[in-house]
């Protein structure tokens, strides 16, 4: 939302920019609508962790730096208008009730495509689209709005030329270049002027200002022109994924396309292809390369973004994007323009006739997700990885290749292998016990001398404000670490706050088994988990019914009942050396901690038990050596006075502990490192 005033202690005072606010509404209000929000502003949170996605980089590209958390819709006003709403705003709610009669899915990819709207995309499309390298049909890219300038572009030249007379007075192709041109400008005003929007329409009229004034060779120039538009109006946008993966296609696309259309070129046959099935297999083949290309250049960064790399997304995109970009999208952008004309039995059957390619489109993307292979889970790669790839892609097909550049192709192809088989080669010598940095909860890897992987999850009562289902930290910092596996997933207790993280590293990594101390109001994501683990037949284990396996490797597991109302806590021994790890305790006093034999090495607790009235029960009941706390201890002194041990807290920082046969040491993430 924009903002106009905020509440100081001083009294209401004026305030600009935009702010992200996440509320449990049903659906985002109206363009247009006046609100009054009450909540406190924060600055967008990171995770200390390595491998952790940046989200105020993220937000800040878009224009986002301040958020607002509601766990109460009451705190989300409404406020009564005194005018109308803007007309996009209006057109934009009649193209939504015409969209109501058709398939779920249809609808969802054509609110998508038209107006920005990606709020009834379900989680299966989103696995069905990434699966399939076909997430781009969703975002509102150079590619939908280049779409839609080409169509506009061929069928005006197309009228031009049935008039002969007129094409001695003027320039069809500067005609139809303007006229090409304004239904890209009202395609991102209706679709809401997001950032992806604006930079997409800056790009497509970049180029065609250039076809205007008869230069369509010069691509570098649009390229370049794009981008220093762009980056003068918000520099940020550097950062921004789709930014990233818009240049990134478009640069290799310009680079690489002519020269694989000149090397396959089609050998000299005795008796010659008729022109027309020469014309056809011509463009087969260059719609061919160019999805190859797309799909070579935007690899790494979709690997690094979201680790998942199509392997069907080029044949699929050759099916896809004719049916839904060429096909159904000018249907939809038609029926837009009739709309905004009232002519809404026009728009009805521009968007009956538009369903049919839209459905055919996305039944061939559902059916290619399903195919054994569709798609391989990456680990995340470095930005010298990153760079390597991209050295090799520009060496191998330098217009003049020499000594030199196959020399620089190899060195750079020496360095990615290196670089990726390095973490693959290395082997812990010691056990090591990782704490993340979370939201609110205890998240940990345990890696065994023998490479052997545990995760740790627990996690306090969902509550409304926390990130989404799948949002923790264990997925990005486990393909930091370069695993592709998981020895066990240990749930201290499973709920709806860390089922869909559960769920996300069953989907991305192969796991021996699940098992949970104890369940809280399961939901739908505790469903989700279950079901998927179900269908492969490793339905989550409970502890009490089950046998936990009591070591991995040299390494001792064992569970320790704290309350009836209370998920157990996970003691972990190694060559006579103990590390408990305590989950969220939901009030349970520190009096009420059971007394252990002996010292631990390392003690992992939740800062609610941090405080220094319980720190007396826990040196005294527990003992440890060293203690890390997790969870945010917010700025009381009581919890971050000094302890009688070193204490580390992973909201600084996440913390690694090493335990072998000298003792234990640490090491403390910093986001510098």
């Amino acid at each position: 939302m924009e903002a106009l005033a905020w509440r100081s202690p001083w009294g209401w005072r004026p305030a600009s920019g935009n702010l992200l606010v996440l509320a449990p509404v049903p659906e985002p209000p109206l363009v247009g609508t006046g609100l009054v929000v009450r909540g406190r502003i924060n600055s967008p949170r990171m995770l200390l962790n390595p491998g952790t996605f940046n989200r105020p980089r993220f937000l800040a590209a878009d224009g986002l730096f301040r958020e607002v958390r509601l766990s109460d819709p009451q705190r989300l006003i409404f406020l009564a208008e005194t005018k109308d709403y803007p007309w996009a705003e209006r057109l934009r709610g009649g193209i939504r009730e015409l969209l109501k009669s058709m398939d779920p899915a249809g609808r969802a990819i054509y609110l998508s495509m038209l107006l920005g709207d990606q709020g009834e995309v379900s989680q299966a499309m989103r696995r069905n689209l990434s699966r399939t390298g076909t997430s781009h049909l969703l975002v509102i890219n150079g590619l939908h709005l280049g779409m839609v300038a080409l169509v506009t572009y061929f069928l005006s030249f197309w009228l031009l030329r049935c008039f002969p007379r007129l094409l001695l007075r003027v320039n069809a192709v500067k005609i139809a270049t303007l006229l090409a041109a304004i239904p890209v400008v009202f395609y991102a005003y209706v679709a809401g002027g997001s950032p992806s929007t604006q930079r997409a329409e800056v790009m497509v009229l970049a180029y065609l200002f250039l076809v205007f004034l008869g230069r369509p060779g010069e691509v570098w120039s649009a390229l370049a022109l794009a981008a220093l538009i762009i980056l003068s109006l918000a520099p940020l946008r550097l950062f921004s994924i789709s930014f990233q993966l818009s240049f990134a296609a478009v640069a290799f696309l310009i680079y690489l396309v002519p020269r694989l259309v000149e090397w396959t070129n089609w050998p000299k046959l005795d008796h010659p292809i008729p022109g027309a099935a020469s014309r056809i297999l011509f463009r087969i083949k260059e719609w061919f390369i160019v999805s190859v290309v797309a799909t070579l250049a935007t690899a790494p960064l979709v690997a690094l973004y979201f680790q998942v790399v199509s392997l069907l997304g080029i044949l699929v995109n050759l099916v896809a994007i004719p049916l839904v970009l060429l096909l159904a999208l000018p249907l939809g952008e038609a029926a837009v323009i009739s709309q905004a004309f009232s002519l809404t039995p026009v728009a009805q059957t521009l968007l009956f006739v538009g369903k049919l390619p839209l459905w055919l489109g996305y039944q061939v993307i559902q059916w290619a997700a399903g195919v054994p292979g569709a798609a391989i889970t990456t680990p995340t790669p470095t930005w010298l990885m990153i760079a390597a790839y991209y050295a090799v892609l520009i060496l191998v097909f330098y217009p003049r290749r020499t000594f030199l550049t196959w020399a620089g192709a190899g060195l750079a192809g020496l360095v990615l292998l290196t670089a990726a088989a390095l973490p693959l080669a290395t082997a812990p010598k010691a056990l090591e016990v990782t704490c993340l940095d979370a939201y609110g909860g205890l998240e940990g890897v345990i890696v065994t001398p023998e490479n052997r992987r545990l995760v740790v999850s627990a996690v306090p009562p969902p509550r409304w404000g926390r990130p989404a289902p799948g949002w923790g930290p264990l997925p990005g910092y486990l393909h930091w670490r370069q695993f592709r596996s998981l020895d066990l997933a240990i749930a201290l207790n499973l709920s709806e706050a860390n089922a869909g993280e559960l769920l996300t590293l069953a989907q991305q990594f192969n796991v021996g088994s699940f098992w949970y101390g104890r369940r809280d109001r399961p939901g739908p994501a505790y469903w989700d988990l279950a079901n998927y683990l179900g269908d492969r037949g490793a339905t989550p284990k409970f502890q009490e019914r089950g046998r936990l396996p009591a070591a991995v490797g040299p390494v001792a597991l064992h569970y320790v009942k704290l309350a009836p109302d209370v998920a157990p806590a996970l003691e972990v021994a190694y060559q006579g050396r103990r590390v408990l790890l305590l989950p969220p305790l939901r009030g349970l006093a520190a009096e009420a901690l059971p007394t252990v034999a002996g010292s631990l090495e390392a003690l992992v607790l939740p800062a609610e038990l941090a405080t220094s009235e319980a720190r007396n029960h826990i040196m005294a009941r527990l003992k440890p050596r060293r203690v890390v706390v997790y969870g945010d201890p917010g700025r009381a002194a009581a919890v971050r006075s000094p302890w009688p041990v070193p204490c580390q807290f992973t909201r600084d920082g996440a913390v690694s502990l090493y335990i072998d046969a000298s003792g234990v040491s640490a090491r403390q993430w910093r986001p510098q490192e």
